[in-house]
């Protein structure tokens, strides 16, 4: 019987790799979700925390996580609005720069070490199927989402529905 494939383990097994060839002296706010949360900051310097939070596609409180260990290690500084203290500028700071040119120096002596043993025509087929299953699972989680939302509207209308129907009980008894 031929040999299985296991897309996924095959995945997980390239990123436990990727994760391993990381330099030890990159330290982990330089990792990859704070170094996009970092590159993020630096082309939209001066944003505010709820766009930013859009523009990453996570919950606003996972996001002060992220911006508190980047201030804390100098890489951003957040500043109060002056015309509305209830929102915060973020800002990259001379040492998030620094930080994002070693992670960019790292990242290509690791896109080497990985990419070496491929011909061009491996490397473009390959790019071409990792953005292919990206696009499909993006896909599905949209559609998860809009149903969800109709499952939630559904539900909403279903509630409205009973309790209008047991408000004309009442007024029907009383």
């Amino acid at each position: 019987m031929g040999r299985k494939y296991d897309i996924l383990d095959t995945i997980q097994r390239l990123e436990r790799n990727i994760k391993r060839k990381s330099s030890p002296t990159m330290p982990d706010t330089y990792g990859r979700s704070n170094g996009k949360t970092l590159r993020l900051i630096e082309k939209n310097d001066g944003i505010v925390a709820n766009d930013l939070a859009l523009l990453l596609d996570i919950r606003p409180s996972s996001l002060t996580h992220k911006l508190n260990m980047l201030e804390q290690d100098g890489n951003i500084r957040r500043v109060r609005d002056r015309r509305d203290a209830r929102i915060v500028h973020i800002y990259i700071t001379d040492k998030g720069r620094e930080a994002l040119v070693i992670r960019d120096q790292e990242r290509e002596l690791i896109k080497r070490d990985f990419s070496d043993c491929l011909s061009e025509e491996e490397k473009e087929m390959f790019c071409e199927i990792c953005n292919r299953l990206s696009d499909s699972l993006e896909k599905i989680r949209e559609e998860n989402k809009a149903l969800h939302a109709d499952i939630v509207i559904l539900n909403n209308e279903k509630q409205n529905q009973e309790e209008t129907e047991i408000d004309e009980e009442a007024n029907n008894i009383g």
